[in-house]
């Protein structure tokens, strides 16, 4: 019957059953023992290279690639090449935005030139990560988002929070960042450049590009959080509100703002 369905005549199939071994075959089965054996002696560590040489050493007359493939046919894989587990990367965004803002950091007017960062705080469970956008005219936080999970997900967050709560002229707005793949990613380009948004990052390994945002995570850290035991993620985002929104926006006196909170600055518009 599997001969009807394979197409296969029974002669054929009979001549092939007891066919004897090619000499190549035999040569194979030769060398694939003599490969097991060496394993056996070099304890599972040697790989094909060195196993190659052991076989041209005891007159076997092969190349390296024929080694490889006998090795493979049986599964073998050396103790010494270690598999390498991990997160898969994804392909990076290559566009990298000049770095319009170069450090001036005094704004004439709202709306003009928000900058953003990301920050991680240790928390029971793991990492929990903080995104913020920072409004330069007034040092106002104008969006924060938190997140377990450092993604393109949590600046989109805090940009449609921050667009929702102020409401600019993209056209007029620079938004600037570092080149972290969250702020090269295409979904945040692709909502910047909808608005007509400028983009602007700071330059590689030029942490002071963007000295106000980590001016603000140096605050944060060491105003409040190096003050609290450790904290659960939950906790974490909790005390984020109470710091941004209750405290730094509403009361800390800023000293580029002449000793006012962000909010009564803004206020004297």
């Amino acid at each position: 019957m599997l001969c009807d369905v394979l197409d296969v005549s029974r002669s054929g199939y009979y001549s092939w059953l007891n066919r004897e071994p090619s000499e190549r075959s035999k040569a194979n089965k030769v060398l694939s023992d003599f490969l097991k054996e060496k394993i056996d002696e070099h304890n599972g560590i040697a790989g094909y290279r060195k196993l190659w040489l052991d076989a041209l050493a005891n007159g076997f007359a092969c190349n390296k690639k024929r080694v490889q493939r006998l090795l493979q046919t049986f599964g073998y894989r050396s103790r010494a090449c270690k598999r390498k587990f991990g997160v898969v990367k994804p392909k990076l965004i290559e566009t990298r935005a000049p770095n319009y803002l170069n450090r001036e950091f005094e704004v004439a007017k709202p709306n003009t030139i928000w900058v953003s960062d990301i920050t991680q705080v240790r928390c029971k469970e793991g990492w929990q990560y903080l995104c913020v956008i920072i409004d330069l005219y007034s040092r106002k936080v104008v969006s924060w988002a938190t997140s377990y999970i450092n993604s393109s997900e949590l600046v989109m967050k805090s940009l449609k929070q921050a667009w929702a709560e102020r409401r600019p002229n993209g056209s007029e707005l620079m938004f600037h960042s570092d080149q972290g793949v969250q702020y090269r990613s295409f979904e945040v380009l692709k909502c910047l450049t909808k608005r007509e948004v400028t983009v602007s990052m700071s330059r590689k390994g030029n942490c002071w590009d963007n000295a106000c945002s980590e001016s603000f995570f140096a605050q944060l850290k060491k105003e409040w959080f190096s003050n609290l035991e450790e904290l659960s993620r939950r906790e974490m985002t909790t005390q984020c509100r109470f710091y941004i929104d209750d405290y730094y926006n509403m009361v800390r006196r800023h000293g580029t703002l002449n000793g006012v909170s962000p909010i009564t600055f803004e206020s004297r518009i």
